[in-house]
């Protein structure tokens, strides 16, 4: 995956860029900015403004309410339902923005972090990012896990037949390397630019038979519902059906 956390932490975008991303008006951004509410550089003579990634994911990490739930978003979502999804589930997760796509992801990443676990987060630079910038958050050695592989973020392969084998080589290699159970986060939302609705639920069918119940691993299938018909959706909970023994709010946001 191109470029390093600190690299995405320290990006600037523009006031468009950080409206998309918290998903709010470029009003409401130049409120913030007026009152003092959410820092921000100003560039150039017309002094616009430019906001850092780690500014704006902890802006909305204090927001109460629809936006944030408690001080934590894993601490929200597991102290509010005491359930966690266990090794051996295949389950989807339906968000309908990017905050909804970061607090559900974190959520699940965190629920599972202890010894011997190793993390993989599996999507485009844009998903996958802020992901793992909050979780430094939680855990200032995340790039010790990077380096000795405990933790990989990378994009999805050529192809479905790729990215099975792919998953398959990567997950035997961690076994041998000490992991004790896997969590693994894959942005689908990813492959609808590439594959058909059928590919896809190939492709989920193919991961739950030969992977998922194969190895100690937990596994979360993000589906962005503003990119995939009604029948990739219905498609997503027929190929999760272990989604429906948990509380909606674990993959549904």
């Amino acid at each position: 995956m191109g470029g390093s956390v600190a690299e995405s932490e320290n990006e600037l975008l523009d006031i468009e860029q950080a409206a998309r991303f918290l998903n709010v008006s470029e009003t409401s951004l130049r409120r913030w900015t007026n009152s003092g509410r959410l820092p921000c550089l100003r560039i150039g003579q017309r002094r616009e403004r430019r906001f850092r990634k780690a500014d704006l994911i902890a802006f909305m990490e204090a927001q109460p309410g629809s936006v944030r739930e408690a001080r934590d978003p894993a601490e929200s979502a597991s102290a509010a339902t005491h359930h966690h999804i266990k090794e051996g589930d295949h389950v989807c997760g339906l968000y309908t923005n990017d905050i909804s796509r970061l607090k559900m992801a974190v959520s699940f990443l965190a629920d599972g972090q202890r010894p011997g676990t190793f993390t993989y987060v599996i999507g485009k630079d844009e998903a996958c990012q802020p992901i793992l910038l909050h979780l430094e958050r939680r855990r200032p050695e995340l790039q010790k896990d990077v380096a000795n592989h405990s933790l990989v973020a990378c994009n999805y392969q050529g192809s479905a037949k790729a990215q099975l084998e792919y998953f398959a080589e990567e997950f035997a290699a961690a076994i041998r390397n000490g992991a004790t159970s896997i969590r693994l986060l894959g942005d689908v939302t990813a492959l609808n630019q590439t594959l058909t609705t059928e590919d896809i639920r190939e492709y989920e069918l193919g991961y739950d038979e030969l992977i998922a119940r194969r190895f100690p691993i937990a596994t979360m299938c993000q589906y962005d519902v503003r990119a995939f018909s009604g029948v990739g959706l219905v498609n997503a909970l027929k190929c999760h059906p272990d989604s429906l023994r948990y509380p909606p709010r674990l993959w549904l946001a």
